[in-house]
């Protein structure tokens, strides 16, 4: 009886003190856009490729590692739906993975990762130093981690953002980690509408 009345009292509260919900994360232009420079990491075939080896089609580049326990395969899996978002657009759009655990992540093994998610994905990988050098210019920091409680060697703390270029290789939006994926295809679409 007492607890039936608490719980009586209590619920109009409960409209009153409501938290207000967090906005969803949103996409941040880059005003005005930055070409980027270029670099040559290994894809997944054991191939050496350029940046500008992509020209031609926009970019959607995300930092991360195979390892990774939760973020990397929930961006990537965003990947996958982004495209599915864009239709027939998706074809015009790459999306790329840059490994930050260079000494776990073989080409072999990162092209399958990236693979699982969608056949045209493209992993790229590199000594520790040439990642670092390319992150500078798109704010990107990682440092490895021995976790407590977990048999893990290590894990790597980094930067989770997605970092899209237009065709012509300037950086044109930052998406934070968990912006919808509808937000992240409409801003998408308005750019590569633009370039047309």
């Amino acid at each position: 009886m007492c607890c039936a009345l608490i719980l009586t009292a209590c619920a109009p509260l409960e409209g009153l003190f409501a938290p207000t919900p967090t906005p969803a994360p949103q996409g941040v232009a880059i005003d005005p856009p930055r070409q980027m420079p270029d670099f040559t990491l290994l894809n997944g075939d054991f191939q050496r490729m350029k940046l500008s080896d992509l020209r031609g089609k926009a970019l959607m580049i995300y930092f991360g590692y195979t390892h990774c326990p939760d973020v990397c395969p929930l961006s990537l899996a965003d990947f996958s739906k982004v495209k599915k978002e864009l239709g027939e657009l998706g074809n015009q759009v790459n999306f790329m993975m840059i490994s930050v655990d260079g000494s776990r992540d073989t080409p072999e093994l990162l092209g399958a990762y990236v693979r699982a998610f969608d056949q045209s994905f493209i992993g790229l990988t590199g000594s520790e130093t040439e990642v670092r050098q390319i992150g500078i210019n798109y704010g990107v920091h990682f440092e490895k981690q021995k976790p407590i409680g977990t048999a893990a060697a290590y894990l790597v703390a980094h930067t989770s953002y997605s970092y899209f270029l237009d065709a012509e290789g300037k950086w044109q939006m930052v998406f934070p980690y968990k912006t919808p994926t509808a937000s992240i295809a409409a801003d998408i679409r308005k750019i590569l509408a633009a370039k047309h």
